[in-house]
């Protein structure tokens, strides 16, 4: 020890074990200054960086020490540790691949090894150096939890269980297989189960963030309203957990506690202008965030969970008249009592089978509803990918040699993106299921029009736009209009039976203050006046009913329509509203679809993202223009007008009934022929290169 500071060294000694980290930092810096070499600062301001949360600072000094001392393994393993916090995940591998040669056959190395593997994606690796630490001590629980999140993550949940209840059985205190156990039944879509292991987990560790992010993501599968209090106390623990600000946000949008989500809203636009990893692409949908923020979303979500695999080299069929028919698969987790589901029947249905075969891969648990089991008879063939992992369901899928696949989920719960991005058919094609883009580029395609992706908005989209000529959107023609029945009486309704009805059947989540605000003028504006809304959860009747009050409006204007027991029942009513007011993020689109179908003039705002522009596309098609609006001013201007002038509202109502006989929006079997002529042309594109 260099008597110059031999007495700093003691004190930074002293700190450093008496957990003073910011003075044995401090101290340590003190001698580097002095001596920019000294082995023994080196590692302590490098550890105690480290055990600061200054993690990415730590991996320099330690660095530094290293290249000091090459045969030392706490120094070694203090190094690699440092550079995995730090998401440095290659220069680990290179540092815990030395520790192994230093001291060989030891399970936590090559457990820690196999872990770095498998956040840098080097699965087959990571796989490798679990076994071998398992063969080492096969009872150390580390090495079973840590193969339990690898398998998890190559889509093997039901192998991953069963590591995880192995880890369990050596070590049952460990909370963080218990979180990660109730992931993968999550994925298996026992939900129930896996509430239970992420309580376990939160018994074992009461502040432990990410299990209660976990929770949170549990308990809004079960439409428990406890979400918003589990992604509360997670954000409150770490702030920081990756896209756990978005969780949040959009459980306080579904609520309608505007005090919270706005907030939330400016902290997840400026963070995510940043690059941080703060939420779904599909929260931002939910935001005013622009089009270049939403693809910078859609970005950073897929390099965070896609896997960078080598794609499959696959070939297409020649069908330039030579009779063979184009395999065409269409993925979704929502062929079920969903909007899409309902959406696909007609067309599914209507695909020419003299020059098509029309695959079905269903992607979530089966559920037994009547619109599953229509689907289910409509495809040519069903294949079933759920509990499937992505390697058996990449082989089921290439097994059936499709030319086109259709992901109808985008950025939406239940997505197998993973499957995409490893190649399953020569085009690839993004439709319908997510109004914006995936951020990746192993699609060919994004189906859209003219409207909702102008020409220059291109830049904005990591897939090339593949136009249909009139609307995309493929609206459900299922229930003739005649079928409607009687109009029903407002009293069933439990609507009043005099005055305006505006009404608005969008999720709550899309419901923002300022559209709030706007509504609730056009009460005071136009009095009897009622607003009709879709019935939400219980938390966010009670948070519209207060905001209303907030605003001068009487709680009792505010009438929530409660559920139907089917379609028509619901496309019958919407004839009792006058008019339907649109949200403006993110618009109607299938609500938008009835509510025109069933006769009701929908006035819309066109927004400036794919999410804010789908109503205005359909009244595009409708050739129904006046029903859109350029501002917010003009969409008040013209609601208040329709309200006030019954002559110009009847006038919209009867052209809305013409222009519905006759336009390309409701004409499902041309909308299936544009739709199949775009598929031909996808595929004869990728023949020619």
């Amino acid at each position: 020890m260099t008597q110059a500071y031999a007495s700093i060294t003691q004190q930074m000694l002293q700190a450093f074990q008496s957990q003073h980290l910011d003075t044995a930092e401090r101290l340590a810096n003190m001698i580097l200054k002095i001596n920019a070499k000294d082995l023994v600062a080196l590692q302590v301001c490098g550890l105690s960086l480290a055990m600061q949360g200054r993690v990415a600072e730590s991996v320099t000094p330690l660095y530094k020490a290293y290249q000091q001392d090459q045969k030392n393994p706490e120094l070694l393993a203090n190094l690699a540790k440092a550079q995995h916090g730090a998401h440095m995940y290659a220069e680990a591998i290179v540092t815990y691949k030395k520790l192994n040669l230093l001291i060989p056959n030891n399970a936590q190395i090559l457990t820690d090894l196999g872990t770095s593997f498998a956040k840098a994606k080097n699965f087959q690796d990571a796989e490798d150096s679990f076994e071998k630490a398992i063969q080492v001590e096969p009872h150390y629980f580390l090495a079973w939890s840590n193969r339990g999140n690898l398998l998890a993550e190559m889509g093997f949940a039901t192998d991953a269980i069963a590591s995880y209840k192995k880890a369990l059985d050596l070590k049952p205190d460990y909370a963080e297989t218990w979180t990660n156990y109730g992931n993968a039944l999550f994925d298996l879509s026992r939900y129930q189960e896996g509430r239970l292991a992420h309580e376990q987990a939160l018994k074992l560790r009461p502040d432990y963030a990410e299990a209660w992010s976990n929770y949170g993501n549990t308990l809004l599968e079960l439409k428990d309203p406890g979400d918003y209090e589990a992604y509360q106390k997670a954000y409150t623990l770490n702030p920081d957990h990756p896209f756990l600000i978005g969780q949040l946000f959009n459980a306080a949008t579904c609520r309608c506690d505007w005090s919270h989500s706005q907030p939330l809203a400016s902290k997840i636009i400026s963070r995510g202008d940043l690059g941080e990893k703060v939420a779904h692409p599909f929260i931002f949908l939910q935001t005013n965030a622009s089009l270049k923020l939403q693809k910078l979303a859609a970005e950073i979500f897929i390099h965070d969970r896609i896997l960078n695999t080598k794609p499959n080299i696959l070939s297409s069929l020649d069908h330039n008249g030579d009779g063979k028919k184009i395999r065409i698969g269409y993925f979704s987790s929502d062929f079920k009592e969903h909007p899409v589901g309902v959406l696909m029947q007609n067309l599914i249905k209507m695909h020419n089978r003299n020059h098509f075969e029309v695959y079905g891969f269903f992607l979530n648990a089966p559920t037994g509803d009547a619109i599953e089991g229509r689907l289910l008879d409509d495809f040519d063939a069903s294949v079933s990918l759920h509990c499937i992992s992505d390697s058996d369901a990449m082989n089921l899928v290439l097994a059936k040699k499709l030319d086109i696949a259709i992901d109808l989920n985008g950025h939406t719960s239940g997505a197998r993106t993973a499957l995409f991005a490893r190649k399953i058919a020569p085009v690839q094609v993004n439709y319908l299921g997510y109004a914006g883009t995936s951020g990746a580029h192993f699609y060919d395609a994004l189906i859209a029009d003219q409207f909702v992706i102008p020409q220059e908005h291109q830049a904005y989209y990591s897939e090339p736009i593949a136009y249909l000529p009139n609307s995309f959107f493929p609206v459900d023609t299922s229930i003739p209009i005649e079928s409607f029945g009687d109009l029903p009486t407002k009293l069933s309704e439990g609507l009043p039976e005099k005055g305006f009805i505006f009404a608005c059947f969008n999720n709550a989540y899309k419901i923002t203050p300022p559209i709030f605000d706007l509504w609730m003028n056009l009460l005071k504006e136009v009095p009897d006046s009622i607003l009709w809304l879709s019935k939400p959860s219980p938390e966010a009747i009670l948070n519209l009913q207060k905001e209303a009050k907030s605003r001068g409006i009487d709680e009792s204007r505010l009438i929530f329509a409660t559920r139907t027991p089917g379609r028509q029942e619901h496309l019958s009513r919407l004839r009792l509203a006058d008019l339907f007011l649109d949200t403006s993020n993110y618009n109607a689109h299938a609500t938008a679809a009835d509510a025109l179908w069933a006769g009701l003039p929908l006035l819309t705002q066109n927004g400036n993202t794919f999410a804010g522009k789908v109503a205005a596309s359909l009244l595009n098609a409708l050739s129904l223009n006046e029903l859109i609006a350029d501002s917010e001013s003009e969409y008040f201007a013209k609601a208040l007008e329709f309200a006030r002038s019954p002559e110009k509202l009847k006038a919209i109502r009867d052209q809305l009934a013409v222009n519905r006989a006759h336009s390309p929006l409701f004409n499902t079997k041309q909308y299936v022929e544009d739709l199949e002529s775009l598929y031909v042309k996808l595929v004869n594109k990728a023949n020619l290169q």
